[in-house]
């Protein structure tokens, strides 16, 4: 468990309770059967994660950490908008038949321009600031150019990073135009996180914080069924934790204030839910709800259906509503006190970098192709994450998950 994943259910709940669903519009995604991909989404989420604390990876599911580095060391480390020198298939979709992108991305960190020290492309020049300028305030990359979007695949959706460095420690503000929060919730955090610790490393600082902004965060219609399974997982877990926790052990590592809270937060928790009835019952009771179908079903219990769920029917017929209120009552608690995080002990992953790489560009991917072309690990890699767990039901979401194109 990280502090990322309550940072994580914090966006989810705040979607779920506030979220406006975009049916009435006429959107651009649509599903592989056609049907247009609608969401509930939020204006203007910004998450704050310390990377001094720990790697902000999440493990509510699968997240694939090793193909997330090696993107963005494709983008601002090779600068490339070709397919063919990224080690995953996750562009494919959206490259012509030579694998280019078009003038996105990568293309975009490498163009140059002209300082009064001379020539650099985006990257080298953030690296030629933090170096010799580093209270400079205006240490920025930029790659949604307007001129340029007609030859791009797709519109970036990270587009926008300002780095600053306080007391040695290198920050980054990150803007982004849109998250897939079910998909893409854990991939750009990891990534930019990474990009943090290794230009850090480089220039001689230490990593500091991450602020992420998301103009438009949203889950598809599709994706609320897993909603439904990880928050009820979580809450499970945490109280399955804070029934064994000893309130006379917390007191010593509490503050009163939060000492009190936590023992009116688990006379609150008294009553007992059965949360694995309730999750089977979410992954495999086959229900029609109204009109929207949602009995068909493939082998890892996801539901499809023809049109945007009604989650609230959805919920309460589900998986019910009681309980799923507790699951948000508890993720809603959890992230108001952090604390709370060591009593129920909770590992923090940290990301491991090689400590002799002194050269961005000599950061080496974790993944790599053997010689027929197969996507491996790279056992020469210069990254490592350590304490990273997933629960049993995070490894059972992390597969089909239905995208939207």
């Amino acid at each position: 468990m990280s502090r990322a994943d309550w940072t994580y259910l914090k966006t989810v709940n705040k979607i779920l309770k506030e979220g406006v669903w975009d049916t009435k519009e006429v959107v651009r995604p649509k599903w592989a059967d056609g049907t247009p991909a609608h969401t509930a989404k939020v204006f203007a989420i910004n998450n704050v994660y310390d990377l001094e604390k720990e790697f902000p990876i999440v493990t509510l599911r699968f997240t694939n950490w090793k193909a997330s580095i090696d993107e963005i060391l494709w983008i601002w480390q090779l600068k490339s908008n070709n397919v063919n020198d990224l080690n995953s298939h996750i562009w494919d979709q959206w490259a012509d038949e030579k694998g280019s992108i078009g003038k996105a991305y990568g293309w975009q960190i490498g163009q140059k321009s002209i300082y009064k020290e001379g020539e650099f492309d985006q990257i080298d020049r953030v690296i030629w600031y933090l170096k010799n300028q580093p209270a400079f305030r205006s240490i920025l990359t930029e790659i949604f150019v307007h001129k340029d979007l007609h030859e791009m695949g797709l519109y970036p959706c990270v587009h926008g990073a300002q780095f600053d460095v306080t007391d040695g420690k290198l920050n980054l503000f990150l803007n982004q135009r849109s998250n897939d929060t079910l998909a893409a919730g854990s991939w750009n955090v990891v990534q930019y996180s990474a990009l943090v610790y290794m230009l850090a490393q480089v220039c001689n600082l230490k990593p500091g914080k991450l602020s992420h902004m998301i103009v438009n965060s949203h889950i598809y219609d599709r994706h609320m069924p897993y909603i439904v399974d990880i928050t009820l997982s979580r809450a499970r877990l945490v109280e399955e934790r804070l029934r064994t926790t000893n309130l006379k052990d917390a007191k010593n590592k509490l503050s009163p204030e939060k000492y009190e809270a936590l023992k009116t937060f688990k006379k609150q928790l008294s009553g007992y839910i059965d949360y694995d009835s309730l999750i089977k019952e979410a992954q495999e009771l086959e229900v029609k709800v109204g009109q929207y179908d949602l009995s068909n079903k493939d082998e890892n219990h996801l539901y499809f259906c023809k049109d945007p769920i009604d989650f609230e029917k959805y919920v309460k017929d589900v998986t019910s509503q009681e309980a799923f209120e507790r699951a948000q009552y508890i993720v809603d608690t959890m992230a108001s006190y952090p604390e709370f995080e060591e009593i129920l002990s909770f590992k923090s992953p940290k990301l491991i970098l090689d400590k002799n790489v002194t050269d961005f560009y000599k950061f080496i991917s974790p993944k790599t192709k053997d010689k027929d072309g197969k996507i491996i690990d790279n056992p020469n890699s210069s990254f490592s994450v350590q304490d990273y767990d997933y629960l049993e039901e995070g490894v059972k979401l992390q597969s089909k998950v239905p995208v939207a194109e």
